[in-house]
């Protein structure tokens, strides 16, 4: 919400729009390219966290996948696990990456 422009909050509030307006058509277009770039972060953090768990205590997954290679010292295994886990990495942040380019409205990213 800090990123609305202070003018644009008056001017809406000066042309008598209800509050359900004002926050649909001001207030969360101009919060989604901060909303979107945390979601870019916040997926990029989950995903790793999320493998290392499969490490640790997982039994399933691509991280305990990769790990049991390391165990059986599968090398080839264990490098198409790595790049299967850095392509799908790749992929999240490119959605969303296209997301924040999306509601952007022509701001630079």
């Amino acid at each position: 919400m800090s990123a609305v422009d202070k003018s644009y909050l008056d001017v809406t509030r000066s042309l008598g729009a209800s509050p359900w307006r004002t926050i649909t058509k001001v207030i969360l277009p101009a919060a989604a390219p901060s909303i979107v770039a945390g979601m870019r972060i916040g997926i990029g953090i989950a995903w790793l966290v999320i493998v290392a768990a499969e490490i640790i205590i997982g039994n399933l997954g691509m991280g305990y996948f990769v790990w049991n290679e390391w165990n059986n010292l599968s090398i080839t295994s264990l490098i198409t696990g790595i790049i299967v886990i850095g392509v799908v990495g790749f992929l999240f942040d490119r959605v969303f990456g296209l997301l924040q380019s999306w509601v952007s409205y022509g701001r630079q990213v």
